[in-house]
Formats: C-alpha cells, sequence, structure tokens
C-alpha cells in the first residue's frame, strides 16, 4: 500500500530520512547541486514494514502551458533505496500517484523533467515526452531556461496535449 501525506506534516525524523536518501542519488549531480528546488506538498511513499521501501514528491502549482494556466503535480524525486529496488515499488508508487494527482487533487496534468535513462522507464508508465517544448522556471538569480528532456502525463493516457510553452511560475522541482 502506497500513502499519500502532505510534507508540511511529516514527522522531522521521515524528513532527515528522505533527505537523506535525495542528497544519496542526486547530491553528486551539479545540475541537482547548483539550483534551489521547490518543497513538496507530497509525499508518496511505500512501506516495507516499517522501512520506507520508495518514495516519490508532488509538487502542486498553477502553471502557464502556452499561455493559459492549469493545475500540475510535478513529480520529482522517485527514490527507491538500494535494498529494496529490483522489486517495481517505484512503478507501483507512480501508478498510485497517478490515481491520487488526478482523482484526488483534480490536477490537468503530472509534470516531470526528466534525465535521458529514465525516459523508457516513465514511458512504460504512460508518460510522454514533449518534443521541442520551451520551459521556464525561477531560480534567485531570475528566470532560468530547463534544456532538457520535460515529460507529461495526462487523465486517460490521452497525449494529444503537447504545449510548446511552459512556465513552471516558481521553483523547477
Amino acid at each position: 500500500m502506497v500513502k499519500a501525506e502532505q510534507y508540511s506534516g511529516l514527522a522531522p525524523a521521515l524528513r532527515q530520512q528522505l533527505a537523506h536518501c535525495i542528497d544519496e542519488e542526486f547530491g553528486h549531480v551539479a545540475f541537482v547541486q547548483e539550483r534551489e528546488w521547490a518543497q513538496p506538498d507530497w509525499v508518496l511513499a511505500k512501506y516495507e514494514g516499517k522501512e520506507l521501501a520508495t518514495f516519490c514528491n508532488v509538487v502542486l502549482r498553477r502553471v502557464l502551458m502556452d499561455g493559459q494556466l492549469y493545475t500540475v503535480a510535478g513529480i520529482n524525486n522517485v527514490i527507491t533505496p538500494r535494498a529494496f529496488r529490483g522489486r517495481g515499488y517505484a512503478s507501483q508508487v507512480l501508478r498510485e500517484t497517478e490515481q491520487f494527482i488526478f482523482e484526488e487533487l483534480e490536477c490537468a496534468h503530472g509534470l516531470l523533467l526528466c534525465a535521458d535513462a529514465l525516459l523508457p522507464f516513465y514511458s512504460r508508465l504512460g508518460w510522454y515526452k514533449l518534443e521541442n517544448c520551451s520551459l521556464r522556471y525561477h531560480q534567485p538569480s531570475g528566470e532560468q531556461l530547463y534544456d532538457s528532456n520535460v515529460m507529461l502525463l495526462s487523465p486517460g493516457q490521452q497525449h494529444s496535449f503537447r504545449p510548446q510553452h511552459i512556465n513552471l511560475n516558481g521553483l523547477p522541482w
């Protein structure tokens, strides 16, 4: 079972554990270290017994796409600690996250910023890459242009929505 919790209500020990997992996974990535990132609104986690087996974060935001505002669920930090990898837990959490963002949060789309190596993984789960899409986000130094993969998840696996211009209206996730 996957548990959805508001980030603001997490126990300090769990926040520390999540931060540790994120640092282990992405602490060596210069792109990650050189930017300020949005704090999540939600954490969806699967436990095996009392141990954290996998999790992902959700940032809820009104995002501008081709000149229109949409409520979007930004997905980030999909992480499975090494001891639990290879069991399909990340896929399970993302499938349940899909249901959560569309049914509970009533989002128009899911959106993630994705490394090349992860495109096949997310594609298998119904996410689709936006080709020729410019994505802008905020940083303390000003607005920045994201120059890698942008993926969307739309309700009912509809891949017809393909915006060309996205502004996250805030920090990236």
